[in-house]
C-alpha cells in the first residue's frame, strides 16, 4: 500500500537531488596562476652544419643554468632563461676534434665565454601556439618568435620546440668572417642557421 508518508518522502528526495545536481553545475574550475621552475639539468640542443650538408655535422647541447615561467589565469605571460655558455659540448664520445671544436665555440671565435658567461632568454608572450621573447647573447639582444607545443597543469609545465636561428645576427666573428667569402667557397663554410631542440619541464614550488 502506498501511503502518505512514502510519497512525501519520495518527494523530498527527488528535490535534494536536483539541489545538489545545480550545485555542481555552477561550480567554476579555478585558472591556474604562479611561477614555474625549469628542472635542474635541463638542456637545449642545437645542432649546425656547412651549407654543402644535408644533415647536421655537429650537435651539442647548452646547459640551462636557470629558468622560470610565469602563468597568469591559464596563460602564459612572461619568464628568463639563462644559459651556460662553458657548458657548450657536442654529443658523442669526446675526442681531440669536439674538444678542439668545444674550445673554438668557447673562444673570441664565437662565444667571447670569458667575458659573456652567460647568454640569456626573456619571454614577452605566448600566442597561439607562437613564443616571442628577446634573447641576449653577446650582450647583444633580439627579438624571436617560434612554435611551441605547452602543457599546464597545476603542479608542472612541459614545453617542446624545434627552430631555426640565424646566429648571424649576433655578429659571431667566424660568422660574419665566413659571410664575406666568395660564392665559389661559401659552400664549404659553416651555414649561420642553426637549429634548437627544447624539450623541458617546470615545476611550481610546493605551497
Amino acid at each position: 500500500m502506498l501511503t502518505l508518508s512514502t510519497i512525501a518522502f519520495s518527494s523530498c528526495g527527488e528535490k535534494d537531488t536536483e539541489t545538489e545536481v545545480t550545485a555542481t553545475e555552477n561550480v567554476e574550475v579555478a585558472k591556474l596562476s604562479g611561477t614555474y621552475h625549469v628542472a635542474e639539468s635541463s638542456v637545449i640542443t642545437w645542432s649546425a652544419q656547412s651549407y654543402k650538408d644535408t644533415v647536421p655535422e655537429h650537435v651539442g647541447t647548452v646547459a640551462i643554468s636557470a629558468g622560470s615561467i610565469v602563468v597568469e589565469n591559464d596563460a602564459i605571460v612572461g619568464g628568463e632563461f639563462s644559459f651556460d655558455m662553458a657548458s657548450i659540448l657536442e654529443s658523442g664520445e669526446p675526442d681531440k676534434y669536439t674538444v678542439m671544436l668545444q674550445n673554438h665555440l668557447m673562444d673570441t671565435s664565437f662565444f667571447f665565454v670569458a667575458d659573456f658567461a652567460t647568454s640569456s632568454f626573456t619571454i614577452t608572450n605566448v600566442t597561439d601556439g607562437v613564443l616571442t621573447g628577446s634573447l641576449n647573447v653577446l650582450g647583444i639582444s633580439k627579438d624571436v618568435s617560434f612554435p611551441i607545443e605547452m602543457n599546464i597543469s597545476a603542479e608542472s609545465i612541459a614545453a617542446k620546440a624545434n627552430f631555426d636561428l640565424n646566429m648571424l645576427q649576433f655578429n659571431l666573428p667566424y660568422l660574419l668572417e665566413q659571410d664575406t667569402l666568395p660564392e665559389a667557397e661559401k659552400m664549404e663554410s659553416t651555414n649561420p642557421t642553426v637549429t634548437f631542440q627544447l624539450d623541458i619541464s617546470a615545476s611550481q614550488a610546493a605551497h
